[in-house]
């Protein structure tokens, strides 16, 4: 085991066929993952996906509903004609970045692992294709009302 380390703790790649052409394909995935204030890359036949917060998730850890909906990730879905449609390969990881050890710790491979799966199988209904897993929860949204609450700035030191 390393002292540091910054690759991901999960990672994940899968191969998938749907009977769509590609151009559906990404246009389905852009549309599903654009709801909830995912930042989205298009770039030819490669979708980026980046989700959650790693702020929140260092904050609030695996030990809160909010931080566990906020877990850095990156999905990346690159898309390629084939006989029967669109070959699909999808690659998830997280993003937690630089840290101390492996990041095993708290719960934390789990809580990745479960959201890793949680969003490659929202993914691949989206597409149309059948994978086993748990579904896709979003990361909780604004709090509604609450742009028209006054802001309080944070205090310095005076």
């Amino acid at each position: 085991m390393a002292l540091f380390s910054s690759d991901p703790v999960v990672a994940k790649k899968e191969h998938w066929t749907s009977p769509q052409p590609p151009h559906v394909v990404l246009q389905a995935l852009t549309e599903a993952f654009s709801h909830h204030g995912e930042k989205l890359r298009h770039v030819g036949p490669r979708l980026e996906v980046r989700l959650g917060s790693r702020w929140k998730f260092t904050h609030l850890g695996p030990f809160f509903a909010q931080g566990r909906a906020n877990i850095p990730l990156v999905l990346v879905f690159v898309t390629a004609p084939s006989g029967y449609g669109t070959a699909i390969t999808a690659h998830a990881f997280d993003t937690l970045g630089f840290r101390l050890g492996d990041g095993s710790v708290f719960g934390v491979p789990e809580a990745l692992a479960w959201r890793v799966e949680e969003f490659l199988t929202y993914a691949a209904g989206v597409v149309g294709v059948h994978r086993p897993g748990p579904a896709a929860r979003p990361a909780p949204g604004p709090v509604p009302g609450a742009e028209s609450l006054p802001r309080q700035e944070p205090r310095g030191f005076q």
